[in-house]
């Protein structure tokens, strides 16, 4: 009987040694070497839509609202940049973060790590400006969204230059069932 337990006990020990063997880490166990270099991470497209705040309590963060790029959903996320964080306009042109405004049209890169929360919170990797937007009408955005409940998050549904330095733009609050609020401003 003896002789039966030290053979299970030894076949158990034996399949438990190798069942937790991490030679290739593709069991995720945690064991490979740290990365400090955020290039080293794989950058995903997460949202494209406009910056609707800011905030610079030690790091940047932005909060974006647009169009997810892996579905055809709308969302809210607040991005924290780090100095490992690259910003640039479409044109390939290198931004500090500290340019970045209210209003701008931006892509948002990330890992692909998402804290499920309203909004959606998240590190960016990549920050890419809309060079093709017009300064006037993020300028526009920018004091449309001082207009509206501040916080919340804001969709930029439209915006319409109704003449030369009047622009209407179209609002929809992600928290509230509601109709979309057009804000007239003049600049």
């Amino acid at each position: 009987m003896k002789l039966k337990f030290f053979a299970l006990l030894g076949c158990f020990f034996l399949l438990f040694g190798c069942g937790t063997a991490d030679e290739d880490n593709s069991t995720g166990s945690g064991n490979a070497p740290p990365t400090d270099n955020m290039e080293d991470e794989e950058a995903v497209e997460d949202l494209t839509g406009h910056i609707i705040s800011i905030s610079n309590e030690g790091n940047i963060r932005i909060l974006v609202t647009g169009s997810q790029a892996n579905s055809s959903g709308v969302s809210a996320t607040m991005y924290t940049l780090e100095e490992s964080t690259k910003v640039s306009d479409t044109d390939g042109k290198a931004m500090d973060a500290a340019d970045l405004k209210i209003g701008m049209k931006v892509t948002v890169w990330n890992t692909g790590i998402v804290a499920e929360s309203f909004p959606a919170q998240s590190g960016a990797l990549k920050v890419v400006v809309d060079a093709g937007q017009d300064g006037r009408e993020q300028a526009a955005i920018e004091k449309a969204l001082g207009d509206v409940k501040a916080g919340d998050p804001w969709l930029v549904e439209a915006v319409e230059e109704i003449k030369e330095s009047h622009y209407k733009v179209t609002l929809k609050n992600l928290l509230e069932d509601s109709e979309p609020v057009e804000v007239e401003v003049q600049l």
